[in-house]
């Protein structure tokens, strides 16, 4: 009983950086969306991609992007509370759930987050920035897969202007202009 709860916890981690998972994602998520349901209080998703990670692959090795992927994903959890939870949902990218974060909240965390994880690359000296797309939750029903493909979408909105910047969006509201692009709806984007 002990092997297979060690073996269905490493079933939800991400072996190389040991943050969590796609699948441990989407359980924790679910779980957080009907708290949030149940109890009205928002939470915040972001999706993080690292632009020019491929570079540093080419450039200066594998070896070279372990040591970036897991660098950010040390000091993403130590700049965040125990509570959130990051996972590794693909090669270069990441998505922080911070359960009761609301968009005022976000809009500190965020770029907080965006400056130190920036200033680590460029003290390493390793050509990689950050784009990021923020989804918080208010109201409504949405899945934990639809939540993630907003935030997802969001950020390579950013990808597509130039990259390196922040997209805010939220769930559940009227359509709102609040950033540069009135075509792309209740998107607010904030450079670095």
């Amino acid at each position: 009983a002990k092997l297979l709860r060690r073996e269905q916890e490493l079933a939800r981690i991400d072996p190389l950086t040991g943050a969590a998972n796609r699948r441990r994602l989407c359980e924790a998520l679910h779980q957080e969306l009907l708290r949030s349901r149940r109890y009205q209080r928002p939470m915040t998703v972001a999706f993080v991609d690292l632009d020019g990670f491929k570079r540093v692959n080419d450039q200066l090795g594998h070896a070279a992007g372990d040591r970036v992927l897991c660098a950010v994903v040390d000091r993403i959890r130590n700049m965040v509370r125990e509570t959130d939870l990051l996972a590794r949902v693909g090669g270069d990218e990441f998505v922080l759930l911070l359960p009761e974060i609301d968009q005022d909240a976000a809009h500190v965390i965020v770029p907080k987050l965006h400056r130190v994880l920036g200033d680590d690359m460029r003290r390493e000296s390793w050509p990689v920035t950050f784009s990021i797309g923020v989804m918080t939750w208010r109201d409504g029903i949405v899945t934990a897969e639809e939540l993630i493909a907003r935030a997802d979408r969001l950020m390579y909105d950013i990808k597509h202007r130039g990259k390196n910047a922040i997209a805010y969006a939220v769930y559940g509201d009227p359509v709102t202009v609040d950033g540069m692009d009135p075509v792309a709806g209740n998107v607010a984007v904030a450079g670095s």
